[in-house]
């Protein structure tokens, strides 16, 4: 298999599409001298946020694109952003109110939902605010959201099964309910197709 094949792929074809979301994370962790990016994925988010002098923990439980994120920090000479290999689902190695800030983008509906409430739980643990940003529910009727929904259906497996189960739920409105936070403020993106709430 060509050297991060997988990576580069979502680096140069997925991140371009959720580009507009992650600005609107990145604005919402504003003056947050301590940040956690959960499933950060190849790391763009982190690397943005870390442009604002946050000290950033990006968390993944794929390898493959911690290893692509080390090496575009040591290409662009970052120090401030510090890329770990974990499972989200375990946070146990955080104290409450670690950070300041803990974020998340395009991560929610992929997991089961008992293991997403549990993630978001823990979020809300380590820091004094939590921003999400996920798809909309619903979806909007016109092509983006047409085009949202295939990409979804194309990954197939346990993340279209995991996705349909997220919007038979509600979306992010259910999943931060149960898991017990107040929603501060949200904001649609991309034309209706993605959400980014702030809680607390």
């Amino acid at each position: 298999m060509p050297y991060f094949l997988k990576a580069r792929f979502y680096n140069l074809l997925i991140e371009p599409l959720v580009a507009g979301l992650k600005h609107a994370v990145v604005s919402r962790t504003i003056n947050a001298s301590k940040v956690i990016d959960i499933a950060c994925g190849t790391g763009t988010l982190a690397f943005a946020i870390g442009e604002r002098g946050s000290l950033v923990t990006a968390l993944d439980l794929d390898s493959e694109m911690i290893a692509f994120a080390q090496e575009r920090a040591l290409e662009k000479g970052i120090n401030n952003v510090r890329f770990v290999l974990g499972d989200a689902s375990d946070l146990s190695l955080y104290q409450d109110n670690e950070f300041d800030v803990s974020v998340t983008s395009m991560a929610i509906h992929q997991f089961e939902e008992g293991l997403a409430v549990s993630i978001l739980s823990e979020m809300k643990r380590i820091s004094g605010k939590v921003v999400i940003a996920d798809y909309n529910c619903p979806l909007p009727a016109g092509l983006s959201g047409k085009v949202a929904s295939g990409i979804e259906r194309l990954a197939g497996g346990d993340h279209y099964r995991n996705f349909r189960n997220y919007m038979q739920r509600g979306g992010l409105k259910w999943f931060t309910g149960s898991a017990g936070f107040e929603i501060r403020s949200e904001m649609k993106k991309g034309n209706g197709v993605f959400l980014v709430m702030e809680c607390a």
